[in-house]
Parts: C-alpha cells; sequence; structure tokens
C-alpha cells in the first residue's frame, strides 16, 4: 500500500488513510477495535478483521479491480437490482452501484469504532435520478447501511448485501436460523422447496433464496469460531457457493477457492421488491459479529 497524492475533502481522523490499494483509492482503517479495507469503487469493503480475530471477509487473489470492475469478495453493495432483474434481461448482473467510484461524505469515530459514510449521485444510467447510500460503522461488530433514493421517477428496486464470509472449509459447515424455512433454489430454476428443520449443511453447488429475514448463525467448525448476521429491512436470506463445478468458469477466482467462502446475503430481491415513488427509499443492513 502507499500514501495517494490527492487528499480526499473529508477530514479523516486518526487510524483512517487514503490509500491505493490493489491499484485503486481505498480508506484503511487501523484501530485497537478493527482494522479494514474500504474501495470508493463500489463502497466496497474487502477486510474486516476485528481485534484478535483472522479477517472475516473473503476475498479473491484474482479478483479485479478499477475501470467499472465487480470486485470478488468481501461486501460487493447490489441494487437497484438483484442478479439479471425480475426481468431476467436487466443488462449488469446484480445492478450498476457496485461498478461506480463512490464519494466520502463522512468519516468519524462513535466510541472505539469508525463510522463512514459515502455517496452514489448521478450515476444512474436511465436517467431516472437513483441514488445510493451507504453508511459503515467499524469496530469490534461490524454494521453495514444501504439506502436506495428514487429521483423523479418511480422505481422498482431490488438491494443486498451480497457479503462473502471466510471460513476454514464450507464443507463442514453449519448454517442455523433458516430451519424449515422456504426456499427459491437458483439451481433448478428458481424451484419453490422447503428447509429441512436442521441446521443447513452445503453439499454441492448452492445458490438459495431463503424467506427469512432474521439471525443467523455460520458455523465454521473447522475454524473454530461462528459469524453471526442479523439483518435489518430486508426479506430475504440468499446462501451462494458455486462449488468446484462453478468456480472453475470463473476468471477471477482459483479453482480451489470456493472451499474458504460462503456468501450469506441479506436481500430485499424477487417478489419482495418495492416500488419507490419520486423521493422514496429503501434501506437494508446487517450486523455481524463473531463468537468462539
Amino acid at each position: 500500500m502507499s500514501p495517494v497524492t490527492e487528499r480526499t475533502p473529508v477530514h479523516l481522523p486518526s487510524g483512517v488513510s487514503l490509500e491505493q490499494v490493489n491499484g485503486t483509492e481505498a480508506l484503511v482503517i487501523n484501530t485497537p477495535a478493527a482494522r479494514a479495507v474500504l474501495h470508493l469503487d463500489g463502497a466496497h469493503l474487502t477486510s474486516w478483521t476485528p481485534a484478535g480475530e483472522q479477517d472475516v471477509l473473503w476475498l479473491s487473489e484474482l479478483s479485479e479491480y478499477g475501470d467499472g470492475a465487480a470486485i470478488r469478495g468481501g461486501i460487493p453493495l447490489v441494487g437497484p437490482w438483484f442478479g439479471p432483474g425480475r426481468s431476467g434481461d436487466k443488462p449488469v448482473k446484480h445492478g450498476w452501484i457496485r461498478n461506480h467510484p463512490w464519494e466520502l461524505t463522512e468519516a468519524s469515530f462513535d466510541g472505539k469504532d469508525v463510522v463512514l459514510e459515502l455517496a452514489l449521485v448521478d450515476a444512474d444510467p436511465s436517467g431516472g435520478g437513483l441514488r445510493a447510500d451507504a453508511r459503515f460503522r467499524i469496530g469490534a461488530e461490524l454494521s453495514v447501511d444501504l439506502t436506495l433514493t428514487a429521483g423523479a421517477q418511480e422505481v422498482e428496486v431490488e438491494a443486498a448485501l451480497h457479503t462473502y464470509l471466510a471460513v476454514a472449509d464450507v464443507r463442514e459447515l453449519r448454517i442455523h436460523g433458516l430451519q424449515g424455512a422456504d426456499y427459491l433454489d437458483n439451481t433448478q430454476g428458481l424451484a419453490e422447496d422447503r428447509q429441512e428443520d436442521t441446521a443447513l449443511e452445503l453439499t454441492g453447488p448452492t445458490d438459495r433464496i431463503y424467506s427469512v429475514n432474521s439471525e443467523v448463525r455460520i458455523e465454521d467448525v473447522a475454524g473454530g469460531r461462528s459469524i453471526v448476521s442479523c439483518p435489518r429491512g430486508t426479506a430475504k436470506t440468499v446462501v451462494w457457493n458455486p462449488w468446484p463445478e462453478l468456480a472453475a468458469g470463473m476468471a477471477d477466482m482459483p479453482d480451489d477457492a470456493w472451499t474458504s467462502f460462503v456468501c450469506v446475503e441479506p436481500a430485499v430481491a424477487k417478489e419482495s421488491a418495492q416500488v419507490l415513488r419520486s423521493g422514496g427509499a429503501l434501506t437494508i443492513g446487517v450486523t455481524y459479529r463473531v463468537e468462539r
């Protein structure tokens, strides 16, 4: 990492610096409570390491950066649609807010936590004036909030926090909090199904949209820790891992990297999409903590 020559207009508190990370501008946080890296491109958090812990977020060593690239790993901010959109024909997967540079609007401390606020304005390719705002609270716990606000035009929106969680071995996970829930199976053409009354254990390619908006605990058996996801303002929980069958076709991911992460994504998607009138807003968020 090396310092950036141009300074951000927002005053950065002690423990927060603007640096070049993988060739693009990023805010680097280093405090007694946690270390983190937040890229301005996409307002994309790629690392969060609470004191005394290993990184909670997974990041591909082959990820692309800059020039509208979608970083593979961390917490991609998804919107104003999820996947190909409800129509199935959107030109950019998971929307455009993660493919533009965001502006830092506020940086401060709240107790021991760093609070960073960013905005994406005048980037809506449709001309409708949709804007996006993100807030990160980084410390012993991590909180992320994403707000989409309609411009002059009414718009239907989906949103998600596409979090890649670092695990020791995805084949030895137990995901608690989904028991008995209905889900859509995207590996089977969005077929409807229901989770058994037991913790979810992944045994193959997984791409499920659960009708769950409550706490989920990812028990990393091999890693000896659990990651707890506490969503707010959401309607769905997406669970995704490509397994080797799909990972082999991803140029920005090593073929064997699929074992070291699982995506557990708080979302408003599919039939839970919301129509925002002019000036209306949708906010989703999540708080993560590590338990041992």
